[in-house]
């Protein structure tokens, strides 16, 4: 582990907030960069995505060929709330599970209709994960420089949830 020795909020109540969305990135066949903002959920240590399969989506390439994504969470309203936890890891691809997809759709979706139902069950769509092997996590209070916590290995990423059960003083965000 790198930086501090803890970060300065709640990674995984962050992770955990309905509405959030995340931008992911990778690289297409040509080599060239492709970003995109997905809904996800964090769950059983993996970002989880249900991306459209046709035509193939980079993201799904590089979840087939288990090759590494980015991955940002953030928030921006200045100046009282800049946080962005970003990681990088291998996607893959996963067997269909409605109830995780349904769930990812949940932290998004106000009303269940049965429109969200056809795409949340359509064959046309793929699940697939991202493990977070490496990543950083800032503040930016009054848009000053905050602490930077970061982690090399998922075994220092995941070991976070103790300190996030852990009772601690608040630090403002």
């Amino acid at each position: 582990m790198t930086g501090m020795q803890s970060p300065a909020f709640d990674i995984f109540g962050f992770l955990d907030e309905p509405g959030r969305p995340a931008s992911v990135a990778t690289v297409t066949a040509s080599g060239r960069p492709a970003l995109a903002m997905m809904w996800f959920a964090f769950e059983d240590d993996h970002l989880w995505f249900h991306s459209p399969g046709a035509p193939p989506a980079p993201f799904l390439r590089a979840a087939a060929e288990n090759r590494e994504v980015a991955v940002m969470v953030a928030t921006f309203s200045p100046p009282d709330d800049v946080r962005q936890v970003r990681m990088t890891g291998p996607a893959r691809l996963e067997a269909g599970d409605e109830g995780r997809v349904r769930r990812i759709y949940e932290r998004y979706v106000g009303a269940w209709t049965p429109a969200w139902d056809r795409q949340a069950t359509s064959a046309g769509y793929r699940l697939w994960a991202m493990s977070p092997q490496r990543g950083m996590a800032v503040a930016y209070p009054d848009l000053a420089d905050g602490p930077v916590f970061s982690w090399s290995e998922p075994t220092a990423f995941l070991a976070l949830r103790g300190w996030a059960a852990a009772p601690r003083a608040e630090s403002g965000t």
